[in-house]
């Protein structure tokens, strides 16, 4: 038994390290990953469905308290993704949030669909089994002109105990993801 879930954890690392980016160009300059300038992340969650079901009423099924948390959750997310494409992207573009007013340009990822992951995956086999998928679209914006637009095709993040904190792992992984796309995009363009 011990072999078998050695075997299963050796697969399931080797296949996170192997794996490509789940953020997909689609079209525009890429080569804003370079430029010195801010650009403010917004998320927008209208059409988005979670475990297969409209957002709110996925939240409103799981308690009053998922749904008084969604907010705090999201912003969350947001700034974990915020701090991972900073610290990805050492040089040049730089994101924020609540700097709409003060920044070049303004990111829009529009969450599509997010399936949540399970805890006992998690907790049980770990190594990122049982973390969040989503699926979104980013586009980024130099005024109300689109010039970039990316695809989020399954971001898996890592495995957490909490949907909150497999959430934030999706959103860093996202944020990972974009700066590589973004930087491969801009290399072969």
């Amino acid at each position: 038994m011990k072999r078998i879930l050695i075997a299963i954890v050796a697969i399931f690392s080797s296949l996170n390290m192997l794996a490509g980016s789940d953020v997909e160009f689609v079209k525009g300059n890429a080569c804003i990953i370079a430029e010195s300038k801010n650009c403010s992340v917004e998320v927008t969650f209208e059409n988005l469905y979670i475990e297969g079901k409209p957002y709110m009423q996925y939240l409103k099924e799981r308690g009053e308290q998922n749904v008084a948390d969604w907010d705090t959750d999201i912003r969350a997310a947001v700034e974990q993704f915020v701090k991972e494409f900073n610290k990805d992207n050492k040089k040049g573009l730089k994101v924020n949030t609540g700097q709409a007013n003060q920044s070049d340009y303004r990111m829009v990822i529009n969450l599509k669909k997010l399936d949540l992951g399970s805890a006992a995956a998690s907790v049980i086999i770990g190594f990122g089994a049982g973390g969040a998928r989503m699926y979104c679209d980013i586009t980024v914006y130099d005024g109300k002109n689109p010039i970039l637009v990316l695809k989020g095709d399954g971001v898996n993040g890592g495995s957490g105990y909490t949907e909150s904190k497999r959430l934030r792992d999706a959103f860093e992984e996202m944020a990972e993801d974009t700066v590589k796309t973004m930087k491969k995009a801009c290399k072969s363009h």
